[in-house]
């Protein structure tokens, strides 16, 4: 998959990226890869906002990328100027979902 130049500023331009749920695949493809080093290295260029959320750590970006020196150039560039949040705990999901059997009237 080779992106046109206009593809990729729909990706570089606007003022905020984001990304959601970042590596929920253990294994992204290399083209994959290739394309978010690009638009994470532009953006950077350019000074525009990404706002990543996922379920990995930073430690494991080269395991899921299959590049330790892609994924340290990616967060190099991600981290320079970045506000890191880091949230422990369940699911809010998986705590609503249990709030709702555990409510719900037993069958007869």
């Amino acid at each position: 998959m080779t992106l046109s130049t206009e593809q990729l500023k729909g990706w570089i331009e606007p003022d905020l990226l984001v990304l959601d749920d970042l590596f929920l695949a253990r294994r992204i493809a290399d083209v994959s890869a290739e394309l978010l080093q690009a638009i994470v290295h532009q953006r950077y260029k350019l000074r525009r906002a990404i706002v990543i959320t996922s379920n990995r750590v930073v430690q494991d970006w080269g395991k899921y990328l299959a590049d330790a020196t892609m994924a340290t150039t990616i967060l190099d560039r991600l981290m320079h100027r970045c506000a890191m949040l880091e949230f422990e705990g369940k699911s809010y999901r998986l705590k609503e979902a249990a709030a709702r059997i555990a409510i719900t009237p037993e069958s007869s």
